[in-house]
This record gives C-alpha cells, structure tokens and sequence, in this order.
C-alpha cells in the first residue's frame, strides 16, 4: 500500500492545488505558482490529495486552505495536515496562528483552536486578503497559541 506523504508545495503542484481547493470552494486567487512558501502538500503516488498553508507575518501566522480531496476523507489526514503546519509554524517561529472558516469552526475547535473576536486580531492579520475580504465576513476568526 502506497504511504501518504507530507511534503513542501512546488510550482509544479500549482496547478494540482488549484483544483483541489477550487473544488472545496476556497479561494485561490491570492495564489502565486512561484510562490507556494508555506503550503504543504499530501501526495498519494503523484496526485495531490490534501493541502494546508501558513503565511508568516512576524511573530503570528494565517493557517489557509486546509483541504482534503473528497476520496481521501475521514482517515486522519486533515489532522496530519494541521499538525504538520502547526510544527512548520513552530520552526518559524510563530507564537499565534489564526484563521478563518465558514465550515470547519467544530474541526479546529476539537484541535485546540478558539473563536476569538475579529476586533481582537492582531493588524497583520486584518490586513491579509483573506480577512480583508476573500473570506466573507460572516466567516468565524479562531486563533491557537502554539
């Protein structure tokens, strides 16, 4: 049986992380294919089945775009995948990581995260696109002390 594994995104799994996120209806118009810093990626053989990103602003960081492809569901994989960006946060040195979701507020909360009022989040994070509106504002804003 082929192992799953976690590993940095590349450009050439640009296209790939594309379509899985387009198909859970995450956004990606803030992607750049040569600049995937950040993104971690599941592979399955050669197909890209589960991504996670964390973009570092000083000391606190935005977890975006956890995903995992549909025929890949309910074995753990969203769990290996965030505690993978949690440890890649650590080794850079992230104090706090916030996010947003319209889906998966229970998923994070189960994992340590809390909802914490937009008003408290910290400038670099207002400023990020995804706060300042490609995630809709009735989104839930978590954060988590590493």
């Amino acid at each position: 049986m082929a192992e799953i594994r976690i590993e940095p995104a590349t450009a050439p799994d640009f296209g790939a992380l594309c379509r899985l996120l387009e198909a859970a209806k995450l956004p990606t118009e803030d992607l750049d294919a040569g600049r995937l810093d950040g993104f971690l990626i599941a592979r399955l053989n050669a197909a890209v089945i589960g991504s996670v990103g964390i973009k570092r602003y000083g000391d606190v960081g935005l977890l975006r775009s956890l995903v995992v492809a549909d025929a890949a569901r309910d074995r753990g994989l969203g769990g290996r995948l965030t505690a993978a960006a949690e440890a890649l946060a650590v080794q850079l040195r992230i104090r706090s990581l916030y996010l947003l979701t319209t889906t998966a507020g229970a998923y994070f909360e189960k994992r340590g995260y809390w909802i914490t009022a937009r008003a408290d989040a910290p400038p670099s994070i207002t400023g990020t696109p995804q706060f300042s509106g490609l995630c809709p504002s009735s989104s839930t804003f978590m954060s988590k002390t590493l």
